[in-house]
């Protein structure tokens, strides 16, 4: 049984509404409203039958109580009792202090309604109460003819009474800033967050006026000042409050950090807290956050323009680049992402081959591509939707998906429809269910197979490519794929996807061959300066060695902190590409990666915010190291390392 959670001094109270009479809905939306940043939770459904109260509460502290939040029950000191909830909130006519704490004992939260009565609260807390709670405030629809209460006594309340202050009544996020001002440690809403279609986003829209809201078990450097306000006005006109959803926190909990600037191997948050980087704008800052030659490049292309429509000399610069670099590549077309890049190399094999069927594995992504997004891994995975609404049954019917790491299931598909396969696409390093490299065999299989039956192979290397070598991972793995997909470093920090292989394969594309691809933005010469900036320091003699054997520090350094602390946890690396895994054996596969401890990586991942270290908010993501991370960002990254296992033990 998890411990019970202690009385939160301040944040958002949710009360759960009479009538839902199904115990599994009524938890899915408390949980919602946790993860939007709820600290307190009463149950209450008075025309429930004793029985059923007894059930529903039972579960809620069940579902509560591990993720730190305290769940009381409204008025059944009995029931509250029974179920080992948090404490009881009682009200004027419906309960007696002492009889309560007599059944509860001391380490139980009892609250008690105090409606407009500053004497009665004075009684309630020289009896022993934690929390009194006055309102209503504003018109309530939960009870209309309630008593109103003048925000005055906030403030008498605050400075008097030695125990937080609930407000309750009618309170929204747009009014909630003078009850706060006034006083009030806890806001106590009922429709404000169960009338909303999305219970998360409805309790994060009191991240503004909670300016020093704390999510259960977060301490202030979780979620900061402005990056709640600004997330709270996001979600107003982005939907979740993010272009991307894995920003969203939603695999974490808590209000996503907003940053305003980075140098080196550091961000600083918009509270002005610093953090050591291990996302890198997720891959693209490999040699460290504004590299004074980056932006020079940039800054000098940015004096003659943003952009022609036309051709430019750079774009082939950084074309020869690439090919100077990959071994497979004779011709680069250009696109504007690694999603669109993907989707080109899929019609292009289609196109070239004739044939329809597409193979990927569990757990890769390759972007959001209607042929692609299927048990697709990265965002859909971390959401728990492992398929996307709105990609057709037809397209979704002519991609197998497969098993990474397992030769013998790939050269079983082959074997009974390998003549119908367009293309194999896969990431030769996994990098969207953490980092997984691949398996010994695994790469040649797929270049044997497919080359035997006419299919082409494509190397996803977004998130591989110029970071696991100068070459990519087909030059680490001595494989040549038919097509590769490429982004993230070669645009430095810019939006840049390309598509590169051999010129039989590449002039098939218009404006030469029948398969149309075209961009209104490829090839831009912002980009192209930046890629080009970034290829140029990469291609330094040593630059990979030492990126890995950066890599390999700190991962050594985790996983001796780790058993130091008695705490399963593994590592993977590829060079400057991590994966931790809080797991007892080795991960190297879509199902072990599901094994592991998501619950305690929550709580690890935070407590690395609050000690200055920025990871992916999501178990199922991989951490980059840049030339930037030396010795001083590792010992700070290690000694964080120490204190976030520690706190990961805390429930």
């Amino acid at each position: 049984m998890s411990p019970v959670p202690a009385l939160p001094d301040r944040g958002l109270y949710a009360l759960t509404p009479d009538n839902i009479g199904d115990t599994s809905l009524l938890v899915a939306r408390v949980l919602a409203a946790i993860d939007g940043g709820v600290v307190l939770v009463q149950y209450r459904d008075k025309p429930a039958t004793a029985a059923a109260r007894e059930q529903r509460a039972r579960a809620l502290v069940a579902a509560c109580h591990p993720r730190g939040v305290p769940l009381i029950v409204n008025d059944a000191v009995q029931i509250a009792a029974e179920v080992g909830a948090a404490g009881v909130h009682i009200g004027r006519e419906d309960g007696d202090l002492a009889a309560a704490r007599a059944v509860l004992g001391a380490a139980r939260i009892i609250g008690v309604s105090c409606y407009d009565s500053l004497d009665l609260a004075r009684a309630a807390v020289a009896a022993g109460a934690d929390y009194v709670a006055f309102g209503s405030f504003y018109a309530s629809a939960t009870k209309p003819r309630a008593v109103r209460c003048p925000i005055d006594l906030l403030r008498q309340a605050a400075a008097e009474l030695p125990v937080p202050i609930v407000a309750i009544g009618g309170i929204t996020a747009e009014n909630a800033e003078p009850l706060l001002a006034a006083g009030a440690s806890l806001l106590a809403v009922i429709n404000a967050v169960f009338d909303s279609v999305d219970y998360s986003a409805a309790a994060r829209a009191f991240a503004a006026p909670f300016s020093q809201l704390q999510h259960p078990g977060h301490s202030e450097h979780s979620m900061t000042t402005r990056s709640q306000a600004w997330f709270a006005q996001a979600q107003k006109v982005l939907p979740g409050g993010v272009n991307s959803p894995v920003r969203a926190f939603n695999g974490v909990g808590g209000t996503p950090l907003y940053f305003v600037s980075g140098a080196g191997a550091w961000l600083t948050d918009a509270d002005g807290k610093r953090y050591v980087d291990y996302i890198g704008s997720w891959g693209p800052a490999i040699v460290g956050h504004a590299h004074p030659q980056v932006l020079a490049a940039v800054g000098a292309q940015l004096a003659k323009g943003l952009g022609f429509g036309a051709p430019n000399e750079l774009e082939t610069a950084l074309a020869e680049r690439i090919i100077a670099l990959i071994p497979s590549a004779e011709k680069v077309r250009m696109v504007s992402s690694g999603t669109e890049a993907a989707m080109t190399a899929i019609r292009l094999a289609r196109g070239i081959t004739g044939r329809e069927r597409i193979v990927k594995f569990e757990g890769c992504y390759h972007g959001h591509a209607d042929s692609l997004l299927v048990k697709a891994g990265s965002g859909a995975l971390t959401l728990g939707v492992p398929t996307s609404l709105g990609v057709p049954a037809a397209l979704a019917e002519l991609t197998t998906t497969l098993t990474y790491n397992d030769s013998a299931q790939v050269e079983q598909a082959f074997a009974q429809f390998g003549d119908s396969i367009a293309a194999v696409i896969v990431e030769p390093v996994a990098g969207n269910m953490n980092c997984i490299p691949p398996a010994p065999g695994f790469l040649e299989t797929l270049r044997k197979v497919t080359a035997q039956h006419g299919t082409l192979l494509i190397f996803d290397e977004v998130m591989t490519g110029f970071r696991v070598h100068a070459g990519g991972a087909q030059s680490l793995y001595d494989i040549r794929p038919d097509l590769t997909v490429l982004g993230k470093v070669i645009g430095g920090g810019l939006p840049v996807g390309a598509v590169a292989g051999p010129a039989a394969n590449m002039d098939m594309l218009a404006p030469l061959g029948p398969i149309y691809q075209a961009g209104t933005l490829s090839g831009n010469p912002l980009a192209m300066a930046c890629g080009l900036a970034t290829l140029e320091l990469i291609s330094q003699p040593g630059f990979h060695q030492r990126l890995a054997e950066q890599t390999r520090k700190l991962c050594d350094g985790i996983e001796a902190r780790a058993r130091a602390a008695g705490i399963p946890l593994v590592t993977n690396h590829v060079c400057g590409m991590f994966g931790l895994f809080f797991s007892e054996q080795p991960v190297d596969s879509f199902a072990r990666v599901m094994a592991c401890d998501v619950a305690r990586f929550k709580r690890f991942f935070h407590a690395m915010l609050d000690h200055g270290v920025n990871l992916a908010p999501s178990a199922f993501e991989a951490g980059f190291v840049s030339a930037a991370h030396g010795a001083a960002e590792l010992a700070h990254t290690l000694d964080a390392v120490s204190a976030a296992l520690a706190a990961s033990n805390q429930t």
